[in-house]
């Protein structure tokens, strides 16, 4: 895994090798891990890792992207190079802002905010080290108390539990360089009867807070009041989603509010901002100091400015 210190030193060079006005480079990296089972067995168990920077230019306006997912100099100096090729053919664009510095990057420019500050009261940090250090003997220990809980009611059961560990920085030539480390575990479990299922599903940058025990015998309680069901005739109902299930269709909007999706005017929100699109019991907010929550908590998180 990269640290803020190895990043540095690739930004070093990355920088030694530009000629342009301004260079960026974005790290982006993770550590991924995944138990899954079917039909009450483990049946494959995979782990990846991967590290990716991706450096922009700018000339007067003219901007562009390249990644690299090795670090020695000669690909950093072909990917610098594609970036460059790439920033000079492009229309200069007079709404580009320049690159923030760190003042900007976390809200201020002298005394003046340039940002609202945050009401939240985020955690310090969302990297765990018993997240991250969960092994695969540790996930078959997990998948085999959910299938007992499975056995109990003579359910078959299939899912996942991963964990993953991962980070994410960004440097630039104005003297910006930050650095946000994290860890998630998650665990999906599904119960099947006869004629019946039972689904439930939590993550965590925290394994701690994911209680499998209580997502099987959950699950397994849908299964079995679910059994036997019947048609019903057509009309409207009153449904009420859990958490995880209204995370699964809400989470397919989260892209579209984007700034950069709607300046590239591919949100269902172009046209709309403004207008009345949901009822009024719908009412939906991101916490970010939730403990559940993934992600960097703090201002100095808003980075790139439409990068």
């Amino acid at each position: 895994m990269l640290t803020k210190e190895k990043a540095a030193d690739i930004f070093d060079r990355v920088r030694r090798f530009s000629s342009a006005d301004e260079v960026e480079a974005i790290f982006t990296g993770s550590r991924f891990a995944l138990t899954r089972f079917a039909n009450n067995t483990i049946h494959q168990n995979v782990e990846e890792e991967n590290s990716v920077v991706s450096i922009r230019t700018n000339f007067a306006g003219r901007t562009a992207r390249a990644t690299a997912n090795q670090f020695d100099d000669e690909s950093l100096r072909r990917a610098v190079e594609a970036s460059e090729n790439l920033a000079r053919v492009q229309a200069a664009d007079p709404d580009l802002l320049p690159m923030p510095d760190a003042q900007e990057a976390y809200g201020r420019t002298g005394e003046t905010p340039v940002a609202p500050s945050s009401t939240f009261s985020a955690p310090s940090s969302r990297f765990f080290e018993r997240t991250a250090a969960i092994t695969p003997a540790d996930r078959a220990e997990v998948v085999k108390d959910i299938v007992s809980v499975a056995g109990k009611h003579k359910l078959t059961t299939a899912g996942i539990y991963s964990n993953s560990e991962s980070e994410e920085g960004i440097f630039n030539s104005r003297g910006l360089a930050n650095w946000h480390r994290q860890t998630l575990a998650e665990i999906s479990v599904t119960m099947l009867a006869e004629d019946s299922s039972g689904w439930q599903k939590a993550n965590s940058p925290d394994m701690s807070n994911l209680e499998p025990a209580r997502l099987a015998e959950t699950a397994a309680q849908k299964t079995v009041e679910s059994a036997h069901p019947r048609e019903i005739a057509p009309g409207k109902y009153t449904v009420i989603l859990e958490p995880a299930a209204v995370l699964d269709i809400v989470g397919f909007m989260f892209w579209d509010f984007s700034g950069v999706a709607i300046l590239d005017q591919r949100s269902f929100l172009n046209d709309r901002i403004g207008t009345r699109l949901f009822g009024e019991n719908i009412n939906i907010c991101d916490d970010v100091a939730h403990p559940l929550q993934a992600g960097c908590a703090a201002s100095a998180c808003n980075w790139s400015r439409r990068a």
